[in-house]
């Protein structure tokens, strides 16, 4: 069986589904990088932060409470006491790790778009190579993280 007709089979969505996948994923980094280099300018002062520290308090919060949530232990344990304590600990630093790094990613982003607008991104062949390396990236984290 040759290349083609296995691609043409009903491997093509793998290919298609992994593709895409990375493409994205190597968007959103590439925006993330952006969104540094947005916020070095307003962090030397160059120009000033369009999202508010209150609207990104919000942000937060509401990636606190989502996170908390999916970290929260199934059903009602049958002990109580310490363990319980100890679950619910264990859920909000979780939920609190998460909610900062997706606060984070999503401000950076934020930012990644503003300059984007506002037409201040670098050259055409220099996007062009960080998109390769960040669609390179991203297929190595999603090799690692597939299950075995």
């Amino acid at each position: 069986m040759g290349l083609i007709a296995k691609i043409k089979g009903t491997e093509y969505k793998k290919y298609l589904k992994t593709l895409v996948l990375s493409t994205a994923l190597a968007f959103l980094t590439l925006y993330i990088a952006l969104g540094l280099m947005f916020f070095a300018e307003v962090f030397a002062g160059e120009r000033e932060n369009p999202i508010q520290r209150h609207v990104i308090l919000l942000i937060l919060a509401i990636f606190f409470i989502i996170f908390t949530v999916f970290y929260e232990p199934e059903g009602k344990s049958k002990s109580k006491g310490k363990s319980k304590g100890k679950e619910s600990l264990r859920s909000l630093i979780k939920g609190l790790f998460l909610a900062i790094c997706a606060t984070f990613a999503f401000v950076a982003i934020a930012g990644g778009v503003i300059l984007t607008i506002e037409g201040m991104i670098p050259e055409v062949n220099m996007m062009i190579s960080a998109l390769a390396i960040c669609m390179i990236v991203s297929m190595v984290f999603l090799s690692l993280l597939k299950p075995s």
